[in-house]
């Protein structure tokens, strides 16, 4: 069966690894460094003939296969060499792709230019909390099936951080809504000062915060949990309420291959147990019941 145009975007490399800047080293533009250099081995030992797809769907954001999309780069290095001869000057990779495309393979049709800082603005509003400004639940969930994707397939380790405000309620209840919403910013912010880029932080829902931590261990995450608990709880110790955090730890490891939704409910079975046996506290583990003989 011919694989569809959703099965093609599927299989793409994410655009955070492929950018513009490295397509420009592919095209002959400039030279990689160090870390991009090390970047391009790797995705092309991982992705061999589809890196040709990975590449167009960055320039154009259409999705191609891969025999196809090797055909269309060597074409558009040609359109850009002969654009080049005859405006006696450098077009850029982009231009001469979109102009081969539009004009000459007729595959797209009505392109529409945005600049570059501007399409990555539009890009972080539309996946981002309009309030505390973290990541949303949708896009944490396609960010934690691509990290679980990528700690599968090197054998790191990856930790899931759930997060539930305690007494949070109360506030809206006694203080307004408009002040649960400073409390919410307040939150988000600390998560902001303790994560590493590397790290996801987004608002799961309502009280609710999730983090994720490539490369974390459980004892790392555990540290960093209660680093942040610390910190949450230090934040409100002055102010008219005591806004406090239940927090639940999980991660995957060779001992621990679940899926994202596995990952969640250990997450949340966690958390819940932390609000359940006093709140502001971690645990990092599921309780272990014995029976008495």
């Amino acid at each position: 069966m011919k694989p569809t145009r959703d099965e093609h975007i599927a299989e793409l490399v994410t655009p955070i690894e492929l950018d513009l800047r490295i397509l420009a080293a592919l095209a002959g533009d400039r030279t990689l460094n160090a870390r991009e250099e090390n970047i391009m081995q790797r995705l092309q030992a991982e992705r061999g003939e589809k890196l040709y797809a990975d590449m167009l769907y960055a320039l154009t954001h259409r999705a191609f296969p891969s025999k196809q999309a090797k055909h269309l780069w060597e074409e558009i290095l040609a359109h850009r060499r002969l654009l080049n001869s005859k405006l006696a000057r450098d077009v850029g990779i982009s231009v001469a792709a979109h102009d081969y495309m539009v004009n000459q393979a007729h595959l797209l049709q009505n392109p529409v230019l945005v600049e570059k800082g501007k399409l990555e603005s539009l890009a972080s509003i539309a996946t981002r909390d309009g309030l505390t400004g973290l990541f949303d639940h949708a896009s944490f969930q396609h960010k934690l099936r691509d990290e679980i994707e990528r700690q599968s397939r090197y054998g790191n380790h990856l930790s899931v951080i759930l997060i539930d405000l305690d007494n949070f309620k109360a506030v809206n209840d006694t203080f307004g809504h408009g002040e649960g919403d400073l409390v919410l910013k307040r939150v988000a912010d600390l998560m902001m000062a303790h994560t590493r880029r590397l790290d996801t932080a987004a608002r799961y829902g309502g009280e609710e915060f999730v983090l994720i931590l490539p490369e974390a261990d459980a004892k790392a995450a555990k540290a960093f949990a209660e680093r942040l608990r610390q910190s949450i709880a230090d934040a409100f110790a002055t102010s008219p309420y005591k806004v406090t955090a239940s927090i639940g730890v999980t991660t995957r490891d060779k001992d621990n291959e679940a899926d994202a939704q596995t990952l969640l409910e250990q997450a949340d079975r966690r958390m819940y147990a932390a609000k359940k046996s006093g709140k502001n506290r971690v645990v990092a583990e599921d309780e272990i019941k014995t029976t008495l003989f």
